[in-house]
């Protein structure tokens, strides 16, 4: 009985030392060892997994690439879960796995394109989100991460790039924030400020602090032009998407030649605002803050022109005067449309842009009304000569080259009319649905879907032309919440969508060489004679290692069993001078694995008059090393 149970507990061990140690073992083994199989991630804060930790956003791990961020990434970040599956992969093929996240917070695809090709370069919008959210001097905690990219990009076997959203979305606030009109500069400061999780009184701030700093400089038209880029802001986006495909493919070629044999991922976008109420609340955030941003930008603008009331109101005179200044840019734009924008046109409004005095457009009118034949240009210059301030015609020519639509402004005087002597909250909300209206359906994800769906058509054909593998994430879980970032959950289904999209190629890169030709010579046939051949772990002698030989061995090692001189020389599997449970452990391995092992199993394996290397029978098993040795006896 006793005997039963050590065999049954050895019979246990045996089953173990098939999986687990085996891993074990290889992983241990440096003999072993097949190579080295790096992966790199590229992206912006989706996949370098922001928010994941939770706190104070400031303080958020995953902000700032820095050496502690490279050597420990975020865990749930779906590149971590994604290297834990290629390094489980890489253990049963003898390979060493390492994993490194390259994504950064707050870059577009531009922005990679420009840090992996230009050594001095950092992210322009990190620098102004690191500046808006966290203080001035905030942004030297970034470093020119060219060096970083080229060490790990260099050494890549396989890239993964999500990128592309930033550059629609983080595009447009860029435009507003660094652009010279101080009213889309506030509002794109605090818009930042919102999508970066502050609450709406700190975001409505830093807007506010700038309509401070230039309310002596704010004018009607930079109202008017604000306004303008509100309402035509969705095909902004629109013509975005373009230029991210392009700025994505631009990463592809990049890291391409930097490192023409690593295998490309491209990973899709997807649309995180999926809900109705999400969508509804975050409407409501854009509202409150912008609403109170042109409010602010309005009445700065009036009292610029002397046309505020004792008790801060807008004069009706002032409303007056934007519906007239509305009304005579519609009819300028009215005009280039009914000539179907022509050359002549255009080229008239180019003239006037370039002139200094007012005067010089009264002068251009005698000109055209001398000449005959010119009924657009006659028709445009009886609206142009209606100005009396060559820097206002000029912002107004701006406007109209700068945007499609404008027949919304009219829409927006009658708002600012009717609210005009509203109280403040009022005033606000109401001057935002008005014009903050596209944005806010922009930023809450209900005119994002079609872009975004619209950018992967682009990046699948990217994919095509550059040889990478699309890897469609579109339909992993919506979002719950505002933030646009992928809750844990969401990173493991982008990591196994991932996986199962590139573990074969990842197969193929992880090769399990053959075992190598013999290169002994055979010995000579006069020799030969003079030698009995019998492979290490043949016990008994019969010319093949199989399952009784295993049993033979055990017995021994049990002391059940004594073996002969001759066939103890058979039986020292691992070579060290004595036959114990250890050798009988290996020899039952061997001959399990032998069962399954149906390309080379059996009496196929050796050439009784050629010796083979250690190693030859790797493909059967780590332990298969030990095995198809021969003694020479005389």
């Amino acid at each position: 009985m006793k005997a039963s149970k050590i065999l049954a507990a050895l019979v246990s061990a045996v089953t173990l030392t098939n999986t687990a140690g085996m891993a074990a073992f290889a992983e241990n083994n440096n003999e072993l060892t097949n190579g080295d199989y790096n992966y790199v991630a590229l992206g912006d804060s989706i996949a370098a997994g922001f928010g994941l930790a939770g706190g104070d956003l400031t303080q958020d791990p995953a902000l700032v690439i820095t050496d502690a961020l490279l050597e420990s990434p975020v865990k749930g970040a779906y590149p971590a879960i994604f290297t834990e599956y290629l390094e489980k992969l890489g253990s049963e093929r003898g390979y060493n796995v390492k994993g490194t996240n390259l994504a950064s917070t707050a870059y577009r695809a531009e922005d990679i394109e420009k840090t992996i090709k230009t050594p001095e370069y950092k992210g322009e919008f990190a620098t102004g989100i690191l500046e808006s959210y966290a203080g001035e001097g905030a942004s030297n905690v970034l470093v020119p991460y060219h060096d970083i990219y080229t060490k790990y990009l260099s050494e890549a076997d396989l890239v993964s790039i999500q990128l592309g959203g930033n550059d629609i979305i983080m595009s447009i606030v860029p435009q507003m924030v660094y652009g010279e009109n101080p009213v889309l500069s506030a509002a794109g400061m605090s818009l930042m400020l919102t999508l970066f999780g502050t609450d709406t009184e700190t975001a409505i701030g830093g807007g506010l602090q700038i309509i401070s700093e230039n309310k002596d400089n704010i004018t009607s038209e930079d109202f008017i032009e604000a306004a303008a880029f509100m309402y035509n802001v969705s095909e902004n986006a629109n013509a975005l998407v373009d230029e991210s495909a392009s700025h994505v493919k631009g990463v592809v070629e990049a890291v391409k030649e930097l490192n023409g044999d690593a295998d490309i991922a491209l990973v899709g976008m997807f649309n995180p605002y999926r809900t109705e109420e999400e969508s509804a609340a975050t409407e409501e955030d854009i509202y409150e803050v912008l609403g109170r941003i042109y409010a602010a930008a309005a009445n700065a603008a009036a009292a610029g022109e002397d046309e505020l009331t004792a008790n801060g109101k807008q004069t009706a005179e002032y409303i007056d005067n934007l519906n007239d200044k509305v009304e005579k840019i519609n009819d300028i734009k009215d005009i280039t449309e009914k000539y179907n924008d022509a050359a002549e046109l255009d080229e008239l409004l180019a003239m006037v842009e370039k002139y200094d005095d007012i005067s010089e457009v009264q002068e251009l009118s005698q000109l055209v009304s001398n000449s005959e034949g010119q009924p657009a240009k006659e028709e445009l210059m009886n609206v142009l000569v209606k100005y009396d301030d060559i820097n206002e015609l000029q912002s107004v020519i701006d406007i109209i080259n700068n945007y499609d639509d404008l027949s919304e402004l009219t829409d927006l005087m009658a708002v600012m009319s009717k609210y005009r002597t509203a109280n403040q909250t009022a005033a606000a909300k109401a001057i935002a649905e008005e014009v903050a209206s596209p944005m806010a359906m922009q930023v809450a994800g209900k005119n994002v879907d079609p872009q975004i769906r619209r950018l992967n058509e682009e990046l699948k054909t990217v994919a095509e032309e550059t040889g990478a593998v699309y890897v469609d994430v579109y339909d992993i879980s919506p979002e719950k919440d505002f933030d646009p970032h992928p809750n844990a959950n969401g990173h493991r289904e982008i990591a196994d969508i991932l996986y199962n999209a590139m573990s074969e190629t990842v197969t193929n890169r992880m090769i399990i060489p053959e075992a190598p030709e013999p290169t002994e010579e055979p010995l000579p046939a006069e020799e030969i004679a003079d030698y009995n051949f019998r492979p290490l772990g043949d016990i008994n002698g019969n010319g093949k290692i199989d399952s009784t030989d295993s049993y033979i061995l055990i017995y021994h090692a049990l002391g059940m069993y004594d073996l002969s001189d001759e066939d103890l020389k058979y039986a020292d599997i691992d070579r060290n001078g004595r036959v114990d449970i250890f050798d009988a452990l290996l020899l039952r391995a061997y001959t399990e694995q032998s069962k399954f092992n149906f390309g080379r199993g059996g009496n196929r394996f050796y050439d009784p008059y050629r010796p083979y290397n250690m190693g030859y029978f790797y493909p059967m098993g780590n332990y298969g090393r030990y095995f198809g040795h021969h003694h020479r006896v005389r």
